[in-house]
């Protein structure tokens, strides 16, 4: 996701990928925010975040435009939690096997997509 996002804010991608490494599976295997949800906030931050506490517009929208994203996903998904988006406990190496012989990659991208479309549309309308 925040590769995706990274191309279009033209940050370097290889950086952006590091970043995004401990996002998988709810964010470190542990089944929270999915990686997707929590890389397009990521880069709603870093469109409209601010550098200091002062700068309180800038969270408010930045927040605004984070809670639409997450609004928008919860209404597709019923949840942002990775654990009840895909059924499994990734912390379980048995649960990590059944990710893979279900393709779930496949489901997964589903969610980035859904995301980056999102974070897209609220990064045009500023």
């Amino acid at each position: 996701m925040i590769k995706i996002l990274g191309e279009d804010l033209n940050f370097d991608k290889t950086q952006a990928m590091k970043m995004a490494t401990p996002f998988g599976g709810g964010v470190a295997r542990w089944g929270s925010a999915c990686g997707a949800v929590v890389g397009g906030a990521m880069g709603l931050g870093f469109c409209f975040g601010s550098t200091r506490g002062e700068e309180k517009e800038n969270r408010e929208k930045t927040y605004a435009k984070v809670q639409e994203m997450i609004r928008e996903f919860e209404k597709d998904y019923n949840t942002i939690q990775c654990k009840e988006l895909i059924q499994l406990n990734l912390l379980d190496p048995a649960d990590r096997k059944k990710f893979q012989e279900m393709n779930m990659r496949k489901r997964c991208a589903e969610f980035v997509a859904k995301c980056a479309d999102s974070s897209r549309k609220l990064v045009k309308e500023k």
